[in-house]
């Protein structure tokens, strides 16, 4: 989990939504980094109405996964390990 392909690289994500041609105006980004602001962005009238394109790059915890991809990792590296 911790090997350096794993990293992903900074970058504007957001940025994203021009660079493939979006015009101002016309499209709205979001950087969410907590669990409040999700639940904000969802309550939020405007966002649910969703008049133009938007765009919302989510910041997870590095080793935050489910318990069940966790358990299948784990059996597959001791799996991988026998071999």
């Amino acid at each position: 989990m911790d090997a350096e392909y794993n990293d992903i690289q900074t970058w504007n994500y957001k940025d994203i939504v021009k660079t493939f041609g979006a015009e101002d105006g016309k499209f709205k980004t979001f950087q969410i980094k907590t669990k409040d602001q999700v639940h904000q962005l969802f309550e939020d009238k405007q966002f649910n109405s969703a008049e133009y394109l938007q765009f919302v790059e989510l910041y997870i915890p590095k080793k935050d996964a489910p318990r069940a991809l966790m358990l299948t990792a784990e059996a597959s590296a001791k799996n991988n390990a026998k071999q």
